[in-house]
């Protein structure tokens, strides 16, 4: 039994730190929504965690919805995880636009229960800017800026 018990939580833990990877290789794209629409990255990053479970959620692993949205059928699906990540800024920006700008306040309309959310959502944020993974420094960089076709 404990044998079966280890190897379940190593390959809970091995999820868990791939999945990180694949959230932390999204930052460009959540320091571009965010700069877009003027929201925090490490919030856009924190619900993302949250609600994908570091990415290893079935619908972040199957719909490329790590932001837990919803649609009228359920959880949405996203051509991929930037698309995802795009959306989520959308809406955090159309919150931010009607007032709501705390975690609480935010956590009201983006979770509709009476869960932890907005708790655990600051959770991750102060380990996302503690550095648990990796340097988060990218979020106040400047996006590269394209250059047109016509050199």
């Amino acid at each position: 039994m404990r044998t079966v018990l280890a190897g379940l939580a190593t390959a809970l833990l091995v999820a868990m730190v791939a999945g990180a990877d694949v959230v932390s290789d999204l930052r460009p794209t959540i320091r571009d929504a965010a700069l877009q629409h003027g929201i925090d990255p490490v919030l856009m990053e924190a619900i993302i965690r949250h609600e994908s479970a570091n990415a290893t959620s079935h619908a972040a692993r199957s719909k490329n919805n790590l932001a837990g949205i919803m649609g009228r059928r359920g959880q949405r699906s996203y051509a991929s995880k930037e698309d995802c990540v795009r959306h989520l800024g959308s809406i955090l920006a159309k919150y931010k636009a009607r007032g709501r700008v705390t975690v609480s306040q935010i956590g009201r309309i983006y979770c509709q229960t009476r869960s932890p959310w907005a708790a655990n959502v600051r959770f991750f944020m102060n380990h996302i800017r503690r550095g648990r993974w990796g340097d988060v420094s990218i979020y106040n960089q400047q996006p590269a800026v394209r250059q047109s076709g016509n050199s």
